[in-house]
């Protein structure tokens, strides 16, 4: 008679509970054999989203007090606080995290503006952390922002997201100067200069940030960032040509991915206008090999990827092999019913197909994101939509992802 079930079953049961932590608690009781992996999935990632700052600090913090004993502090791999823009939360949220393993951490609504030397905040952290995350954060000046992303802790980073950042003091012309906020910050900094060794990304995201030329703070000498290993960037609601061709104009010999994340409220600067997807750096263009990019079948995404389409034909040795196109979730607002195509989707499938012929190209995959619920039936239409008017359909590829009801920075697919 079989005592214990095998291990792959137990594997299986225990992913398909790995999103549920009151499953995995429960999990944890039910034998020692189960223990070991329900307790690594239950404490793999940490999580607060409160709804007002009285609901953070008790249950969070005890929790992150509890995983600080040698038997689980090395199940943290992830934490994500929300501090809903209170100082003094965002303090003891650090003086908290003593977690030697933690790879990756996520600070939302983090306010660091009254920390004059917020590098003090990070002494806790290990240099272990290889992502970070920062959304809505307040500083007080682009040089606070430069002290904190300094710290001996970020060391090891490999991906860093920047979005929604704002600044609690707005001074005059001559303080955004790049020159003049990097000698504010080397002036008052801890470390000795200059910094060795430096950040070595693999990923960015730039999202919204005060500094119409924060990539000249970052791309400086002194900064405590090296760009050579960059292999994808992000640009998230943002759609500025000066802010976005001063990213891509850096010194990037191994960018090879560029990732545009569209989404209803985009934001331009009126001083530089739109970016019209031409790339002014040609050796970014030359070595591109993956493009990403929402595709809402509207007249500026037509023009955006018919510029892309001329930039690629006219630049030598171009190395671009794959398209990403994201479209509207479940194509909603397409009539994919409609026995006469409209204008509309006529002209988005000829975008398509045009993408679909340029020379290298393997692959343009159009991902749909489905709604939960949405039956099989609806995923064969949107399929054989797609199908009955792709002209090239060898290269065109439909892939269906789940619609997420919170955007994730660089996701983890493993655990």
């Amino acid at each position: 008679m079989v005592t214990t079930l095998p291990i792959e079953v137990l594997e299986s049961i225990l992913n398909q509970l790995a999103d549920s932590k009151p499953d995995l608690h429960v999990c944890t009781l039910v034998c020692r054999l189960w223990a070991p992996r329900s307790r690594a999935l239950l404490f793999h990632s940490l999580s607060t989203c409160p709804s007002s700052p009285a609901h953070l600090s008790e249950p969070f913090l005890k929790t992150i007090h509890q995983v600080q004993s040698s038997h689980l502090a090395f199940l943290v791999k992830s934490i994500k606080v929300d501090c809903c823009h209170v100082s003094e939360l965002t303090r003891i949220t650090f003086n908290t995290l003593r977690l030697e393993h933690l790879t990756r951490l996520w600070l939302c609504r983090s306010d660091f503006a009254r920390f004059d030397r917020n590098i003090c905040l990070t002494r806790a952290l290990t240099s272990s952390l290889d992502t970070l995350i920062l959304d809505r954060a307040v500083f007080k000046d682009s040089a606070q922002l430069l002290h904190f992303l300094s710290s001996p802790c970020f060391s090891n980073l490999h991906s860093l997201s920047l979005t929604n950042i704002s600044y609690l003091l707005r001074r005059d012309t001559s303080t955004r100067n790049p020159n003049w906020i990097l000698r504010s910050w080397s002036e008052s900094t801890f470390l000795e200069l200059p910094i060795s060794p430096k950040i070595m990304l693999k990923e960015l995201e730039i999202g919204l940030i005060p500094d119409h030329n924060i990539f000249d703070i970052l791309y400086h000498s002194d900064s405590p960032f090296d760009w050579t290993c960059l292999q994808k960037i992000t640009f998230y609601r943002i759609w500025d040509n000066g802010l976005i061709q001063g990213f891509l104009n850096g010194l990037l010999p191994a960018l090879k991915c560029i990732e545009l994340e569209k989404t209803e409220h985009m934001y331009h600067f009126a001083s530089s206008g739109a970016f019209t997807g031409v790339i002014q750096n040609p050796f970014v263009l030359r070595n591109l090999t993956e493009l990403s990019a929402a595709f809402a079948f509207v007249s500026s995404d037509f023009l955006f990827f018919e510029n892309v389409v001329k930039e690629i034909q006219n630049s030598s040795g171009s190395r671009l092999s794959t398209i990403n196109l994201i479209l509207p979730i479940d194509l909603d607002g397409l009539d994919i019913h409609k026995a006469e195509p409209s204008a509309r989707i006529l002209n988005g499938f000829t975008v398509i197909s045009d993408l679909a012929s340029l020379p290298l190209l393997k692959r343009v995959s159009l991902i749909v994101p489905i709604s939960t619920g949405i039956v099989e039936q609806k995923k064969a239409d949107i399929r054989n939509f797609i199908d009955s008017h792709s002209c090239t359909a060898g290269s065109i590829s439909v892939v269906f992802k789940q619609a997420v009801s919170e955007r994730e920075p660089f996701p983890r697919l493993d655990l």
